[in-house]
């Protein structure tokens, strides 16, 4: 399977990931939806942030989000109202800034990272589900 089926078949078919994008850990798109362009400074301030938890709030590709949980290896966020202002991943007092329904996932692998984008239409646990066990397939395989 391509890098480009795994966004398409794995995480965006069955309509609960609304946007996706598979980089390298060293940089560089793999494969991504069509509305999902992370830049090269989001894609290494997300992989510097999964490298020194926790994070307060990430930009995906101009879309600002409040980081609910994150560890080593994820990434668990909401979606913020406001996307003014904000530094991609640096600390910040952002309790005036409310959550919207939706948000994102990210999931580090040996050599990947795995973005994933859903709406309030999606459970957050559902999203987590795909994302993670895709991550399990890439670090069985090697990835």
């Amino acid at each position: 399977m391509s890098w480009q089926e795994f966004i398409d078949k794995g995480l965006l078919e069955g309509g609960i990931v609304t946007e996706a994008a598979i980089f390298g850990i060293e940089g560089g798109i793999w494969a991504q939806s069509a509305g999902c362009n992370i830049s090269k400074d989001e894609q290494r301030a997300i992989v510097d942030g999964l490298n020194d938890p926790p994070l307060r709030e990430i930009r995906v590709g101009g879309r600002q989000y409040r980081c609910t949980m994150s560890s080593l290896d994820l990434i668990l966020s909401s979606k913020l109202s406001d996307a003014e202002g904000l530094e991609s991943m640096v600390p910040s007092s952002s309790s005036s800034r409310g959550l919207i329904p939706g948000g994102c996932i990210i999931k580090k692998t040996n050599q990947a990272v795995i973005v994933a984008e859903y709406s309030s239409e999606s459970s957050e646990m559902d999203v987590l589900a795909g994302v993670e066990q895709l991550g399990n397939y890439f670090v069985m395989k090697g990835y």
